[in-house]
């Protein structure tokens, strides 16, 4: 067996494993807020915890790489990742779970950095695509095992299963092939060289615009589907489950649209689709008619996504290592600061909060051509 898939096959692992508690926190806070006796808003402080540690900690992970092997570096980041899931499980103290909320987030924000860096550079252009979607399809199962599990088991087991298996990849990391897992020794790191290429900040600026609107409304799902509809654990979990399955069929439709009608078309069919389905969340519907809604705005942002990191993807390879930590800290960190904005407008009205994302959304369709260029030189 090709060695190269090996190292795929630890990179996936270690993305179901960031993945698995992400998506399913969102459906258990009602139930932690509960448990804990504390106020949803406070439950649902530990999404923003983590994404922004993640935002800001992915960028460390290039320069890191440049210096240190990716196999020790993954393995650290393994551990810690552990060691903040086992925090998590002090069940009488949110202060201690919002620690461990930050310490998961320095661990998860290495996968994604490190995987495209080795990825793009042990596999040729021809295989790349089908190598990354595998990559990225993975968080997919990660987030639907984790969702399955929030709808039949106490949400403390969300934490104790990732604390677990993080030990044991950590260990099943030494295992690993060292085809591309060393050091990237000789390259440099450099996000200001990396800022002065023509139409990156506008890139960055539309990702960041489009994942703070969007985590607006997405992370509070497991909160407006309690407060606003009053469904059970199982239904709201259900619910979650089908969006991420919607996700990952959005990501290819979004990848025939980017390679067929170009990279902006998709842009615009996405975040046509995200604002209007976002602001249809203001009536009030039945569980087949939701759960459309729900699947189709899922579908609106991974066709938007995917055009907009294809856009990103177009760049030279001399900016690799750079582009895949600024692609993870900026939706990450913008995500986390969304939902932290979005918080004191859901408490006061969801249905009014999610009308007027939407309609900021749709306002991105006329920035496309101003903030999402096509490129040439690649």
């Amino acid at each position: 067996m090709d060695r190269r898939y090996s190292v795929l096959f630890f990179f996936c692992a270690a993305s179901v494993l960031i993945s698995f508690n992400v998506s399913a926190l969102t459906a258990v806070v009602p139930a932690i807020s509960r448990s804990l006796n504390i106020s949803a808003n406070d439950a649902a402080s530990l999404i923003p915890y983590y994404m922004i540690p993640y935002g800001l900690c992915a960028l460390f992970y290039a320069p890191l790489a440049s210096r240190f092997s990716i196999k020790h570096l993954m393995m650290t980041a393994c551990i810690l990742f552990a060691l903040g899931n086992a925090l998590s499980l002090a069940f009488d103290s949110l202060t201690v779970i919002l620690l461990g909320r930050v310490v998961a987030g320095f661990g998860a924000a290495a996968v994604t950095p490190l995987a495209l860096m080795t990825l793009g550079k042990i596999f040729e252009k021809d295989l790349r695509g089908r190598v990354l979607g595998a990559f990225f399809s993975s968080s997919f199962l990660g987030a639907m095992l984790g969702l399955v599990l929030s709808g039949i088991a106490p949400w403390h087991w969300l934490f104790i299963v990732p604390a677990v298996l993080s030990v044991v990849l950590a260990i099943a990391f030494i295992f690993c092939p060292k085809e591309g897992m060393e050091a990237n020794t000789g390259v440099r790191v450099n996000y200001m060289d990396v800022f002065r290429v023509k139409g990156l900040r506008r890139i960055l600026v539309f990702i960041a615009l489009m994942s703070l609107l969007f985590h607006g409304v997405g992370k509070w799902y497991g909160v407006f589907l309690d407060k606003i509809y009053g469904y059970n654990q199982m239904t709201i979990s259900g619910l979650i489950i089908l969006t991420a399955l919607t996700a990952s069929i959005g990501q290819l439709i979004g990848g025939f649209i980017s390679d067929k009608y170009g990279r902006a078309m998709a842009c615009y069919v996405g975040i046509g689709i995200l604002s209007f389905f976002i602001m249809m969340l203001y009536g009030q519907y039945s569980l087949l008619n939701l759960a459309i809604i729900l699947s189709l705005i899922s579908i609106g942002w991974t066709i938007a996504h995917n055009g907009i990191s294809t856009i990103l993807a177009d760049f030279s390879s001399s900016y690799r290592a750079e582009l895949a930590a600024l692609n993870s800290s900026v939706r990450f960190f913008s995500g986390g600061i969304g939902f932290w904005i979005s918080g004191g407008f859901m408490q006061s009205n969801f249905k009014l909060s999610f009308l007027s994302i939407g309609a900021l959304m749709s306002l991105l369709v006329f920035l496309v051509p101003h903030l999402v260029i096509q490129r040439k030189d690649v």
